[in-house]
């Protein structure tokens, strides 16, 4: 039977937890605990890099009533997503260190337009999002903690033999899997800048149109960073991969 993991909000933004169908029943026992490591150390948002991103975009914007001349175009630049992937260092392989990023970024410009109807008229006020997006790898960074993970039970499969010696043991078998929990490069919105040109066209014979072409070129400016461990200096302690 299906289990509703829906929120209640009728949003699917939101990731739902793992599904299961039964709950098994263990034995359970006393933990061994290791010898503590990483004593007094300080676990720190470091700062990646601020990157500077340069995006170029062409909008058409029907206005809902013919203007004779736009008075005024207040813009807000809001980010709906950035997301910043590491990309593993080549040189180290398998060491636990990415140097780079793939980079999504992706939002709209909202504008609010201000304009008049006629010569002698009213100044009527329009909404509108203007939307871009833009996907770019991001080089030579600082060093980024990451690392895989391995969780499909074939990679490492362990197998017996079976009594007889001529094969393998069908109801004997194992695996060994394993998961590193990244810290994630979080990803924030310093500031932003735009340049637009505007072309407004479909003009009637009174000389109003409503329609505007505008071509916007996008200027912003993203925070990279990361929980990385520290010693009190500030030198990076890089942890290690299984």
């Amino acid at each position: 039977m299906n289990k509703n993991t829906g929120c209640g909000c009728n949003s699917h933004d939101k990731c739902p937890p793992l599904p299961t169908c039964d709950t098994a029943k263990t034995q359970d026992h006393f933990c061994m605990v290791g010898t503590p490591i990483n004593l007094q150390d300080f676990e720190r948002n470091v700062i990646i890099a601020d990157i500077p991103i340069t995006t170029n975009v062409e909008a058409d914007i029907k206005l809902p009533h013919s203007a004779r001349e736009i008075k005024q175009i207040r813009k807000n630049v809001q980010l709906t997503q950035c997301k910043a992937i590491p990309i593993e260092n080549p040189n180290h392989p398998g060491a636990g260190i990415a140097n780079a990023v793939n980079l999504f970024i992706e939002g709209f410009v909202h504008k609010n337009i201000q304009f008049s109807d006629s010569c002698n008229g009213f100044i009527r006020d329009f909404s509108v999002n203007v939307p871009f997006k833009c996907f770019q790898t991001i080089s030579n960074l600082p060093d980024i903690d990451f690392c895989f993970s391995q969780k499909n039970n074939q990679i490492s499969e362990i197998r017996e033999m079976a009594a007889d010696g001529m094969g393998s043991d069908r109801c004997s078998f194992g695996s060994e899997t394993f998961e590193v929990f990244n810290q994630p490069v979080k990803c924030k919105l310093l500031r932003a800048k735009v340049l637009q040109m505007d072309f407004p066209h479909d003009f009637d014979n009174f000389g109003n149109f409503n329609k505007l072409t505008e071509k916007v070129t996008i200027d912003l400016v993203v925070r990279l960073t990361q929980e990385q461990r520290r010693d009190n200096a500030g030198a990076n302690l890089r942890g290690t991969c299984f």
